[in-house]
């Protein structure tokens, strides 16, 4: 896909069109986003989207659906999968969210869960069901607060798509300039000036967080912000163990699609 967001149009040919991405701040990342607008999908005879989360309800979907109203289309189905989130070392509450034990039993739900969404896209159903969250029991001293904060959470999105690309990270004493972080860099941002990382200032980062969670020194941080408060100097990290650096990288250079 990042091979392809400089086109002006997005040419695909095949007759089904899925759209696979994680959601930042409840909704599309941005350049999901630019994707999504700039893709042809004439066609495509059925479009579907699965979207993976930390837990959270996600509106990707409907923000994904207004893009494709000015095409003409809309999503044929769309799911919402829990998964472990890159973002968790950015967070206070590390160690009890990514845990062996959580990161198993997501992983089991996930494939059987795979299971019916695959059964779902090959026979081209139509599957709209509202995504609520995981269904996990919120801390009963937020039910109280739950229609009033499904009530703002729309108004925050335009706030979750700033911070997306704001973060400022840096390296701390144990970078080795080994320069992986670089390869990572969905966005190109990272140089090594000096044997060691830079990040551009004029560059957007894409919010991957691929270079803090595959630094093998977890020598990467981020600053914290009067708006957000980082731990990533207290946690450790994580990505998915079947994904690579290497693969991660791959992805810059795709530039075409079937």
């Amino acid at each position: 896909m990042l091979g392809l967001v400089d086109n002006e149009i997005i040419i695909a040919k095949g007759t089904s069109i899925g759209f696979v991405f994680p959601h930042y701040a409840s909704t599309l990342p941005k350049i999901v986003r630019t994707f999504v607008n700039k893709l042809n999908v004439e066609s495509a005879e059925y479009l579907f989207a699965i979207v993976t989360r930390g837990g959270t309800e996600t509106m990707a979907f409907l923000e994904t659906d207004k893009i494709l109203k000015g095409k003409g289309r809309r999503l044929d189905s769309f799911y919402a999968i829990t998964m472990p989130s890159g973002s968790e070392p950015l967070v206070k509450g590390y160690a009890t969210r990514i845990t062996k034990e959580r990161i198993l039993r997501l992983e089991s739900k996930m494939l059987e869960r795979l299971d019916s969404i695959h059964k779902t896209i090959l026979a081209r159903e139509i599957s709209r069901i509202r995504d609520t969250g995981d269904g996990n029991r919120p801390p009963s001293y937020m039910v109280p607060f739950l229609p009033l904060l499904r009530l703002i959470t729309p108004l925050l999105v335009p706030l979750g798509k700033l911070v997306e690309s704001s973060f400022d990270f840096y390296h701390d004493k144990k970078c080795t300039g080994c320069g992986l972080c670089e390869e990572v860099c969905l966005a190109d941002r990272i140089r090594m000036e000096d044997r060691f990382p830079v990040w551009q200032d004029t560059i957007k980062c894409h919010g991957c967080f691929a270079c803090l969670n595959f630094c093998p020194l977890e020598s990467i941080q981020i600053k914290s912000k009067f708006y957000l408060k980082s731990y990533t100097s207290q946690n450790g990290r994580y990505h998915h163990p079947n994904i690579t650096a290497k693969e991660i990288a791959a992805q810059k250079k795709v530039s075409s699609i079937k």
